[in-house]
Parts: structure tokens; sequence; C-alpha cells
């Protein structure tokens, strides 16, 4: 049955964080691409990507965003769903730092916040301070301070003396006379990164709706990067910025999204090879992890 005649699905839909995968995800869901594969799609915030794959397991949302990290951590323990697209696969934070803070040495004896040990944000800050010859373990402090916003607060306030933020904060700390130290999408090699994961029950059962996630969020995608006016016009309504600035973080959200979003291997082993409990495991069919039939299909049905 086509999607575009059958009536609607209902699914809810959980999203974790900030920057470019969700305000694309959030901007493809106002254009109303779901719904026009068919979906009517609730969607929740969930405060973490750990909690958002627990959500998934749980059966409080069928299908989800997380860091690929967190979803790697999971499946490895035997959570019940796969990963169906990559959005971003490379690192996509910028390091930023209080003014005095001029170079990346500046950092040493210095508090770093991050979301958690073990997370997206503390795993690009460990592999920034390794390329600059620090050990991440013994020449800066480490807080777990939550998400971008969260550690972007803490930045302001003079708790921290620097943080992973998303590019969304970044016209925000240029005013308060912040230092980009680096970054980190200039990073060349590939790193799984923003994922769309389905439970898979979802995938068994109701295949027809994680194919709509799937189309909506790839129509989505495309869209937004063909239609530059319609997506700045999206991101002046939410965060209520200047031009200049629009354009800034317009252009970095297009840089950083995949209109192919294939779950390729070579970044999910990077991903993985990142998180020392995983690597220990050593050789492990990654393939097992990633459903790619979704998104191979709607790619030929799109070109």
């Amino acid at each position: 049955m086509d999607a575009r005649s059958a009536s609607a699905w209902s699914t809810v839909f959980g999203y974790v964080g900030s920057g470019a995968n969700i305000d694309v995800l959030k901007f493809s869901h106002e254009k109303a691409f779901f719904k026009k594969h068919g979906l009517d799609m609730a969607m929740i915030y969930v405060p973490s990507g750990i909690m958002s794959t627990q959500a998934v397991v749980a059966g409080t949302s069928s299908a989800a965003t997380a860091p690929v990290t967190d979803v790697l951590n999971a499946v490895a323990e035997g959570a019940p769903m796969k990963i169906v697209m990559v959005n971003i696969d490379r690192f996509d934070h910028f390091l930023m730092a209080r003014e005095e803070i001029k170079k990346p040495n500046d950092l040493k004896g210095k508090k770093i916040a991050v979301s958690r040990h073990g997370s997206f944000s503390d795993i690009e800050t460990r592999s920034f301070l390794r390329q600059w010859g620090m050990d991440p373990d013994k020449d800066v402090q480490f807080l777990q301070l939550g998400n971008a916003a969260s550690r972007a607060a803490a930045l302001a306030t003079g708790g921290v003396d620097a943080a992973m933020v998303t590019s969304s904060f970044i016209p925000m700390a240029r005013k308060a006379g912040f230092n980009i130290l680096f970054d980190m999408s200039t990073t060349q090699s590939r790193f799984a990164n923003r994922s769309v994961v389905a439970s898979d029950r979802l995938i068994k059962e109701q295949s027809h709706i994680v194919k709509a996630i799937v189309a909506g969020f790839v129509e989505g995608t495309r869209y937004w990067k063909a239609n530059p006016e319609d997506a700045k016009a999206y991101l002046k309504k939410t965060y209520r910025l200047p031009d200049a600035d629009l354009e800034t973080l317009y252009s970095g959200v297009s840089k950083l999204m995949r209109s192919e979003p294939t779950p390729d291997l070579d970044g999910i082993r990077n991903a993985w090879e990142s998180i020392p409990t995983l690597k220990a495991r050593g050789t492990v069919d990654l393939g097992k992890f990633v459903d790619t039939r979704f998104i191979g299909e709607v790619l030929k049905e799109m070109r």
C-alpha cells in the first residue's frame, strides 16, 4: 500500500540534543514531509542519547534520533534496535573557550564541560586533546553537565573554561567574547555521529512506518538544502538571530547533513573503536547493528 494513499499511521518519535540534525528534523516535521508519507508522528524530546535508546527499548518511542556511540553501547548489550540512517558522519561540535584561552595548549589545567563520560561530546573532546599532545585524563578536568545548552550556560557563567557546543550556540558565544578553538567538523576522518534507530519490533511488524520516517527525513533534508530561504526563515523563527548569523548557521547545518544518509560501516567502525570497552571486544560484525534496506529503497525511488 502506498503511504501517500493510506490513512495516517500514528507513531511516536524521540529526539535528543540540538544542532543540525534536530534543526532539520523539526523543519521536516513542520513542513509536513512525514505527513506526506502517511505518518501522524508525535515527536517527544529526550534528555540524552542513553535515554533515547532506552525509550526505544521500552517502547515509549518506536524510533528515535541518537548519537551512534550511545546506540552501539546499547546494541552491544543486546538492545533490540537497528541503525537505519546516519544523518551526520563526522564530528559536528565546536570547542569554545573563555576569551583568555587562545590556543589548545592553554587548556592545560582547565575545566571542560561534556555531557557525560563516554558521551559523544566526551569522545570528541578527548580526540581533540590527543591531537594536540595532551593526556585527557591528566591535563584537564572534565565536568559532566548534560546537553549543549547546559554546557554553553556553564561557559557563560564561568563555571567551566571550555565546552563542546553545537553550531546554534556560536552567535551567542561570539557576542560573549568566547573563542572558537576548533571546528570539529573539519576533522577529515568519517565518524558515524547522528543516527536514526528503530526497534526490531517496529522493523518486523510495521516496516512501512520505518520507511516513511526515512523518506520524510531524507526529503526534508533535500528540501532544506534546495530552499535556503525557507530554511533560514525557520532558523530565524527558532533562534531569533540577525541575518548574518543566520547565513552562518544555515551553511553549517547544510554542510553536516547528508542527502544520502546510508549507515556506512567504515564510519560506524570508527565510532565503535572510539569506545574502549567496545574496542576491547575485538572483531565484531557491525553489519548486524544496521538495516540499510529502508534508505536503499528510499534513495532508489527518489532518483
